[in-house]
């Protein structure tokens, strides 16, 4: 079993790709330093609240994190006086939503791939679980389709992905992100995942995905966004949004400090996320079945309400 340091640290590093599953190794790290903690006898209410602030820090535009770590605070502050009882509720709640995560992410896939028509030819952008799981279900069903996949600098998920693809057999072709207005009239769909989802329907992912949504609206391709539920940020019904995380400034350019191109006129950014609007997305591909985004309050929020959760 993995320490909370390297669960941490799997996340500051990326080796942990997908919002799905960095909201349940997130989960996981804060239980395991609240039980660390208790267990070397250091149990503190401040001391726990800071971490989850850092693994909120850690991870601004990732809305399953967000969610994730405040319903295990809430268990902290609502079971304070007995830790072992707020353990259990713990252990449980961390048990329940990898579980529900793994059911809704094969749900969301095999509704998808029911989708997928014979000789589509699919566009994505970066990396997500629940678009490899849907392609793994199509290839299972006999369906043949091809991919198309945008490279998505500067960590290059989408060339990750494409390999990951190729190797399960499937034709992809990798292009750069700038050559994807340049291929789109090829595409019969495009297809992403997304980090958090507001309450208006917009979506927050990877940079890149606001062009590629908006060259697919150009050419008048539909843009499906597999993604679960629970990945609304339920600030966001206040009007609320997520910072968006910013990465190293090396990951876009690397210099020496006696490189000509550094200059005090450069400016070099890094910005990893980005919103899109619901009016570029045609449907949203999640567990409780295929929706537009405006219907997405309507889906969610009796659901939290079902499992005594509101906001």
């Amino acid at each position: 079993m993995k320490t909370w340091e390297q669960l941490y640290s799997g996340l500051e590093d990326m080796s942990v790709k997908g919002g799905s599953d960095i909201g349940i190794v997130a989960a996981q790290t804060f239980l395991s330093y609240l039980k660390d903690n208790i267990r070397l006898g250091f149990q503190n209410e401040e001391k726990a609240l800071e971490f989850a602030e850092r693994l909120k820090n850690l991870k601004p535009s990732m809305g399953s994190v967000h969610n994730a770590i405040d319903d295990l605070v809430t268990i902290l502050k609502t079971h304070q006086d007995d830790t072992q009882q707020m353990l259990i509720l713990m252990d449980e709640y961390v048990s329940h939503y990898q579980q529900e995560t793994n059911q809704a992410l094969d749900k969301i896939a095999k509704l998808f791939s029911s989708l997928i028509e014979n000789g589509d030819r699919l566009l994505t952008h970066s990396f997500t679980r629940s678009v490899l799981l849907a392609f793994e279900n199509a290839l299972a069903l006999g369906k043949e389709f091809s991919v198309i996949s945008a490279e998505s600098r500067p960590r290059n998920e989408g060339a990750y992905f494409a390999s990951l693809l190729a190797g399960k057999g499937l034709n992809v072709t990798l292009i750069t992100d700038a050559a994807v207005a340049h291929y789109m009239p090829q595409a019969t769909k495009v297809l992403v995942g997304a980090d958090a989802l507001y309450a208006d329907g917009t979506i927050v992912n990877k940079m890149g995905t606001m062009n590629v949504a908006i060259v697919a609206r150009e050419f008048h391709k539909p843009v499906y966004v597999l993604t679960i539920t629970t990945k609304l940020y339920f600030p966001s019904l206040f009007g609320k949004r997520l910072n968006m995380e910013k990465r190293p400034v090396s990951e876009v350019l690397e210099t020496k400090t006696d490189d000509p191109v550094i200059s005090s006129h450069l400016t070099v950014e890094n910005i990893f996320f980005e919103e899109v609007p619901p009016d570029y997305i045609t449907y949203l591909v999640t567990e409780k079945g295929l929706i537009k985004p405006c219907q997405l309050l309507n889906v969610v929020l009796p659901d939290r309400k079902e499992h005594g959760i509101e906001q």
